[in-house]
């Protein structure tokens, strides 16, 4: 499409951009949230999946660059205007989404009541983030990143997870079907 096109048809930069935030957005929670929301109840295994999710979204590469929001947010979080509003929405709405699974958790007392579930879905987004970069970096999977998941889980869950449920990957994915629904 040409430049002439794209303005006739979005008519400024900004409306493209928002266009085009909006509809990764919507790829985003339709790959990500809304099918944990939907298949996954409250616990610790929506924070898990949660976080799956959103490595298999990488993984995959549903977005070039993996997660868009990562970049879009570095430019435009100290920014005024709707692009930057948008972008700092989304990413809102992502850690929202881990902060309530960690407070479901908590609430089926899967994870310890005083853990702060604010600080705990920021530490879960900084491992993913992390794990994006490296993947960008040295093309590496995200096993390594899983296994930093779980160990965080391990780290804030109650004695009802059995502890060696959370000695492996495969060790968690077996505890996930087996354990009673």
């Amino acid at each position: 499409m040409s430049k002439s096109g794209l303005f006739v048809h979005f008519g400024a930069k900004e409306k493209l951009e928002v266009a085009v935030i909006a509809r990764a957005a919507d790829i985003f929670f339709e790959q990500v949230v809304g099918p944990v929301e939907e298949e996954v109840k409250a616990g610790i295994e929506r924070v898990w999946t949660l976080c799956d999710y959103w490595l298999e979204f990488v993984e995959n590469q549903i977005l070039p660059g993996g997660y868009f929001f990562t970049g879009a947010f570095f430019v435009h979080a100290r920014q005024d205007g709707s692009v930057s509003r948008q972008v700092r929405e989304v990413v809102g709405e992502w850690l929202k989404a881990l902060r309530q699974a960690v407070d479901g958790a908590r609430h089926l007392s899967e994870i310890r009541m005083p853990v702060n579930a604010k600080r705990t879905a920021f530490e879960l987004n900084s491992l993913l983030i992390g794990a994006q970069w490296s993947r960008l970096l040295d093309h590496l999977d995200h096993s390594k990143a899983r296994s930093a998941i779980l160990a965080k889980l391990k780290s804030l869950a109650t004695e009802k997870i059995p502890a060696d449920a959370f000695d492996s990957v495969m060790a968690w994915r077996h505890y996930l079907g087996t354990r009673p629904k």
